[in-house]
C-alpha cells in the first residue's frame, strides 16, 4: 500500500511546480509591464495595472494602467517581443484589444 503513495506524492509535487512556476512567471510579467509603463512615462512610482485580458493565445495582454500624477490609460503588451504600447490610438492596441469584451 505504501508503494502507491510514492507516485501520488510525486504527481502532486510536479503539479505544484508546474502551476507555481506559471503563477510566478505571470507575476514577473505583470511587474515588468508596470515598470516599463513607469519608465515610458518618466515616473518614479510604479504603475498600477488592472483589468488584464490575455489575447493572441496568451502572447499578448491588454489592460488599464494608473499612475499617481498622470492620467490613467490603456496598454497592450506583447509577451513574445516584450513590446509595450500605451494608448488606444496605437495600431497594436487597436488591432489586438479593440474587440475584447469587458
Amino acid at each position: 500500500m505504501h508503494n502507491l503513495w510514492i507516485p501520488v506524492v510525486a504527481i502532486f509535487i510536479v503539479a505544484g511546480l508546474v502551476f507555481g512556476s506559471q503563477a510566478y512567471s505571470e507575476a514577473q510579467r505583470d511587474a515588468h509591464i508596470a515598470a516599463t509603463i513607469s519608465e515610458s512615462l518618466d515616473s518614479q512610482t510604479p504603475a498600477e495595472i488592472s483589468n488584464l485580458k490575455r489575447v493572441n493565445k496568451g502572447y499578448g495582454v491588454c489592460g488599464d494602467y494608473a499612475l499617481s500624477r498622470a492620467e490613467p490609460g490603456h496598454f497592450y503588451y506583447n509577451s513574445a517581443t516584450k513590446h509595450l504600447v500605451l494608448g488606444t490610438d496605437a495600431p497594436l492596441y487597436h488591432d489586438n484589444c479593440e474587440g475584447i469584451s469587458e
